[in-house]
C-alpha cells in the first residue's frame, strides 16, 4: 500500500516533461500500471489488510481506492487537450493522493482530514476549468455546503477522542455510544457532513449546480468518486453508533425512498444531458443510501455494490454527454437528437449504458439493485410501491434519455467535421468492461 502511495507523489515529477501529449500518456500508462500492482495486494474476506501505523484496508475501502485510481487515470485520458495541462495533472494527481489516503486512514480525524482536503482540488478543477461564468457561484456552493455540514462533525471527533481514548476504527467500529442526552442530534451530527457529500434528497441542491458547471473530467470525479466519499463516510459512521442507527435510520431511509420518486420525475422533464445524469446520480446514491441504513450484510454489499456499479455508469454517461456537446455546442435535448445518423457507433455505447443506467442484465446495477430491493421488502413490504413506481420511472428516464438523443431527423446546426477518435471508444470500453464483467466473479464479494 505504501508503495503505491510513494508512485503516486513520483508521478508528480512526470510534469516536467514539455511534450504535453507525451506527458499525459505517460501518466495514463503508470496509473494503469498501479492499478494493476494494487490489486495484487487484497484478500478478498472482511479481514483488515495492509495496516500501518494510521493506515490500512478493508475489501469496502480497497475497491474504492481502485475505483479512484481507475477514474482518475480515465479522466487523463479524456483530458489531453485541456488548457494550461502541466497544472491540471497536478491538481488530478493531488486529487488521487488525498481521495487514496482518505479511504486507506484507520483513523478517524485523519479520514475526515483527507475528506475535507479532497474538496479543494475538485474546488480548483471546477473554478479554472468549467465552462459558464457561473462555476464561481457553482463552485462556492459545492464549498459552503460541504464546510457547513462538517463543522458539527469535528466537533463530535473530539468528543468521541476524550469518550473513547482513541479514534482508530479497529478500536471504536462496532461499539455503543451511551450518551444519554440529545441521542437524535448525535446521530445527525455523526452522518450529517456524509448525507451532504452523497448527497441525501433535499440536500442535494449542489450537486446538479457542480455538474453543469464542470469540465468533464471533474463531473467524472464528482460523479465517479466523490459521491462514494460519502457513502463510505456513512457506512463507516453508522457501524460507530449501531445503538443509535437502529433507532433513527427509518428516517432517513424514508427520506430517501420519497426522494427517489420524486428525483425520478424531476428527470423525466429535464431538457438539459447533463442535468438528467446529474440527477440520476442522486436516485442512484438514494438507493444505495436504503442499502445502507437496513444495517444487514446483505444491504451493506448490495450498497458497496452500487456505489462501484453507479462510479463507472454514471462517469461512462457525463463522458459521452460531453461528446456530444464538443458536436453541438450545446447540452439540450432538442438540439442534440438524431445522432444515430452520425454516430452510430457512439449511438450503441448509449445505448449500452444507458440500459446499465437502468439496471439491465448483466450490469453490475441489477445485482446492486436486487440485493437491495430484497433487504428493503424483508424492513417494510409496504415499501414496495414506491420502489416499483421509482424503478419504472428511473428506466423510463433512461430510455427517454437514449430515444430522444440518438433517433429522430437530427439538427442542421450540428458540426458534422467533428470526428470522434479511437481514445474516446477506448475509455468507454474501460468504463464498460469493469461495469459488466465484475459480475463474473462476485462470489468474492459477497
Amino acid at each position: 500500500m505504501m508503495k503505491v502511495l510513494i508512485f503516486i507523489i513520483m508521478l508528480n515529477f512526470n510534469i516536467m516533461i514539455n511534450n504535453k501529449q507525451i506527458m499525459m500518456k505517460l501518466l495514463v500508462m503508470m496509473l494503469m500500471v498501479i492499478s494493476l500492482m494494487f490489486t495484487y495486494s487484497i484478500n478478498f474476506n472482511e479481514n483488515w489488510m495492509n495496516l500501518y501505523s494510521w493506515m490500512g484496508m478493508d475489501l469496502l475501502s480497497y475497491m474504492l481506492s481502485l475505483l479512484s485510481l481507475w477514474i482518475i487515470m480515465l479522466m487523463f485520458m479524456v483530458s489531453l487537450n485541456f488548457k494550461n495541462i502541466k497544472m491540471f495533472s497536478f491538481i488530478l494527481l493531488l486529487l488521487l493522493l488525498s481521495l487514496m489516503l482518505s479511504f486507506m486512514s484507520i483513523n478517524y480525524f485523519m479520514f475526515y482530514l483527507y475528506f475535507e482536503i479532497s474538496l479543494f482540488p475538485t474546488f480548483l478543477l471546477i473554478m479554472g476549468w468549467g465552462y459558464q461564468p457561473e462555476r464561481i457561484n457553482a463552485s462556492m456552493f459545492m464549498l459552503l455546503y460541504t464546510m457547513f455540514a462538517s463543522l458539527p462533525l469535528m466537533i463530535i471527533l473530539f468528543y468521541l477522542l476524550s469518550y473513547f481514548n482513541s479514534l482508530n476504527y479497529l478500536i471504536i467500529l462496532n461499539n455503543t455510544m451511551k450518551f444519554t442526552y440529545l441521542k437524535l442530534l448525535m446521530y445527525l451530527y455523526m452522518i450529517f457532513a456524509f448525507l451532504i457529500k452523497l448527497p441525501l434528497f433535499m440536500l442535494h441542491m449542489w450537486l446538479p449546480k457542480a455538474h453543469v458547471e464542470a469540465p468533464i473530467c471533474g463531473s467524472m470525479i464528482l460523479a465517479g468518486v466523490m459521491l462514494k466519499l460519502g457513502g463510505y463516510g456513512i457506512i463507516r459512521s453508522m457501524m460507530m453508533m449501531l445503538n443509535y442507527s437502529k433507532y433513527f435510520n427509518y428516517i432517513i431511509t424514508i427520506i430517501s425512498l420519497l426522494g427517489m420518486f420524486m428525483l425520478s420525475v424531476i428527470c423525466l422533464r429535464q431538457y438539459d444531458l447533463k442535468l438528467l445524469v446529474a440527477y440520476s446520480s442522486v436516485v442512484h446514491m438514494g438507493m444505495m443510501l436504503l442499502g445502507a441504513m437496513s444495517l444487514t450484510k446483505w444491504g451493506m454489499v448490495g450498497s458497496y455494490l452500487m456505489m462501484m456499479a453507479h462510479g463507472l455508469c454514471s462517469s461512462a454517461l457525463f463522458i459521452l454527454v460531453n461528446l456530444s456537446y464538443k458536436c453541438s455546442k450545446s447540452r439540450n435535448m432538442l438540439i442534440n437528437k438524431g445522432m444515430m445518423n452520425m454516430f452510430p457507433t457512439l449511438s450503441m455505447w448509449w445505448f449500452l449504458f444507458c440500459i446499465c443506467n437502468m439496471s439491465s442484465p448483466v450490469s453490475l446495477n441489477l445485482m446492486s439493485e436486487i440485493m437491495i430491493i430484497n433487504v428493503m421488502l424483508n424492513w417494510s413490504f409496504n415499501s414496495i410501491y414506491l420502489l416499483m413506481a421509482s424503478m419504472y420511472l428511473s428506466s423510463m428516464y433512461s430510455l427517454y434519455m437514449f430515444s430522444y438523443s440518438q433517433h429522430g431527423a437530427y439538427n442542421s446546426l450540428i458540426n458534422k467535421m467533428n470526428i470522434n477518435n479511437m481514445n474516446e471508444y477506448l475509455v468507454l470500453l474501460l468504463h464498460w468492461v469493469p461495469l459488466n464483467l465484475i459480475i463474473m466473479k462476485i462470489e468474492l464479494f459477497i
